[in-house]
């Protein structure tokens, strides 16, 4: 008979004292720290010190300091709103509402305790009127947009409420449709517009073509795609993830209809119901860098359609250009002049090429000459020309010319019905010596590097969709402008900060 020693020392981790595990375990991520609990109890009494998990809240709300609710643990905080942290994580979404989406900030409310997320709107405010003295015959008007979130009601609310009210009959939590209360009152169980948010499953990228109803479009970068149609309007489990390795952190959807009372049927009447896709940007896509000064959230004044928003984006691996938009591009190599639907002619000038070139070394060698483009912004707040200072601020010059390099690309993340969301607004080619027309030496955008561009173009519907040449007027790095040739037209976009909408006081 074997006797058997029942003496056994601690395994080598546990022998260290508390302070140097709870420090180990702080590197983990959340999968690993509950996996890490189910191996003893002794590691799952440690991995459930709640100030392991306030990490897991704060990498999820980069942009504030979150104050815990006072009646929840970080633990519990963090339990129940997984795994929904990945919304305010992103906090830009966009919808694939028809032609005209919808832009929304997302981010946690400790006040509520609750994910929100509400549309960013902007008000173009009343142009004035302006005269260009390189080409006095086009036409520009200010664009100074009041830009704020409509905190009248949030588009999405995730809540106890929600979580407690979610259908019970369906097991896996992470196949139900989260009921949201989007009143600022209690629930309400009368008439009204009801709204619900499921998680999405990503679309295999090997079988997506251009063909396929997916959201976000191939025109945004993002490394995740979901499905935008479904025949049952998203009603099978299947459209949902079963695991979280199947579920999209970077879409989802919500289903909104109407409920109201009728004398005919006794309770709610269910009516109108529609299923909207949301989609999130790659951060590093819209965040400017020294070498990609123009990438970001923006707003442009597309004038009789209002304020719409847009990223733009300065790619690394730029995709082919779209085919009207290259025969724009070859037809003014090839005469200098045309676009697919017209002529193309620059803004007039009387300088000679010598001239032109001595203009250009001035704006690149001269701090003295390149003035600060902030006396510009001032006078298309003011609407006066007359009321530029006579002597404006001077800026350093230009050093890092790998700045003025590669393409810029603008697409629509909210739309209008002649260009929708998700289409090009405005590609830039090449913003270095290749596509450079001239630097400006009139007041109104002296100093500014104006480049040749495409412009896209279609009638209402997004029927007979089309480009046109354009030139990109480089003010700022927060300003740009965009004068559409055939139309005689100056349009400007205005860069949006997006950190101004996402901190809670």
């Amino acid at each position: 008979m074997f006797s058997m020693d029942t003496t056994t020392e601690p395994p080598p981790l546990l022998a260290l004292p508390s302070e140097l595990i709870h420090h180990i375990l702080s590197f983990l991520s959340w999968q690993d720290l509950l996996a890490t609990g189910l191996t003893s109890r002794a590691l799952h009494s440690h991995s459930q010190q709640d100030s392991l998990y306030q990490r897991f809240v704060q990498e999820n709300t980069p942009d504030s300091l979150i104050r815990k609710p006072a009646h929840l643990s970080w633990r519990e905080l963090f339990i129940l709103h997984h795994p929904y942290w990945f919304i305010p994580r992103n906090k830009i979404w966009f919808a694939d509402n028809a032609h005209t989406g919808k832009l929304l900030i997302a981010r946690y409310d400790h006040r509520i305790n609750a994910i929100e997320a509400y549309a960013l709107v902007a008000e173009r405010r009343q142009p004035a009127f302006q005269t260009w003295e390189w080409n006095p015959d086009a036409i520009i008007h200010t664009f100074n947009p009041r830009i704020q979130l409509d905190l009248n009601q949030p588009v999405v609310r995730l809540d106890a409420y929600g979580y407690e009210n979610s259908d019970r009959s369906i097991q896996n939590r992470l196949q139900r449709e989260i009921q949201m209360n989007l009143s600022n009152e209690s629930p309400r169980a009368s008439a009204g517009i009801c709204s619900s948010l499921m998680l999405a499953r990503p679309w295999p990228a090997d079988i997506t073509t251009t063909a396929t109803p997916i959201w976000p479009p191939l025109t945004l970068p993002s490394p995740i795609r979901s499905r935008s149609d479904s025949f049952t309007n998203f009603r099978s489990i299947g459209n949902r993830p079963s695991a979280i390795s199947e579920m999209s952190t970077a879409t989802f959807r919500m289903r909104m209809w109407m409920e109201f009372s009728s004398r005919q049927h006794p309770g709610m009447v269910r009516a109108g119901e529609g299923v909207t896709t949301w989609a999130t940007l790659p951060e590093e896509c819209y965040t400017p860098t020294p070498q990609k000064p123009w990438q970001g959230i923006w707003c442009g004044d597309y004038a009789g359609h209002g304020c719409e928003f847009l990223a733009i984006m300065q790619p690394d691996d730029p995709k082919p250009l779209p085919e009207r938009a290259e025969w724009v591009v070859r037809a003014r190599e090839r005469e200098g002049s045309v676009s697919s639907a017209g002529s193309w002619s620059t803004a007039p000038t009387d300088a000679t090429e010598d001239e032109q070139e001595s203009v250009e070394d001035e704006a690149w060698n001269s701090s003295d000459e390149v003035t600060s483009l902030e006396d510009s912004a001032a006078t298309l707040k003011t609407g006066n020309i007359d009321s530029r200072p006579s002597s404006p601020e001077p800026v350093s010059p230009v050093t890092d010319e790998t700045m003025y390099s590669g393409r810029i690309e603008a697409v629509k993340l909210t739309g209008d019905p002649n260009i929708p969301r998700g289409e090009y607004t405005f590609i830039a080619p090449d913003i270095g010596p290749n596509g450079l027309i001239r630097v400006a030496t009139e007041d109104m955008f002296k100093g500014a590097r104006i480049v040749k561009s495409v412009g896209h173009i279609a009638a209402r519907g997004f029927r007979e969709d089309d480009y046109l040449a354009s030139q990109l007027i480089l003010i700022s790095h927060d300003r740009l402008a965009q004068y559409w040739e055939p139309f005689g037209h100056v349009s400007f976009y205005q860069r949006v900060n997006i950190e101004e909408f996402t901190n809670i006081p």
